[in-house]
């Protein structure tokens, strides 16, 4: 799936790390009820977009448990700095 994105760099890794939020999300949605106002609200896909486009951006919070399971799943520190340079590696 190709996301929109106003930055001129290379999606792959844009792509794989929405491909991956939207699988957290999935299952954060069954697992847990702290999501249960987002689950009633948006589905993951929609959430996972969401949230990608925004951290590319430097708009979204980076502290729910749905990114920080991302950030484990690629390798990579839970920390803007890493998330923006793995979003925009080349």
């Amino acid at each position: 799936m190709q996301l929109e994105s106003p930055k001129l760099h290379t999606q792959v890794n844009l792509d794989a790390f929405n491909a991956q939020l939207e699988k957290e999300y999935t299952r954060i949605f069954a697992e847990s009820p702290e999501y249960a106002y987002a689950a009633n609200r948006t589905t993951p896909a929609a959430l996972a977009r969401k949230m990608t486009l925004g951290l590319d951006a430097g708009s979204a919070n980076k502290d729910g448990e749905g990114i920080a399971r991302t950030c484990n799943y690629f390798g990579i520190p839970h920390t803007y700095k890493a998330i923006r340079a793995f979003l925009t590696a080349q």
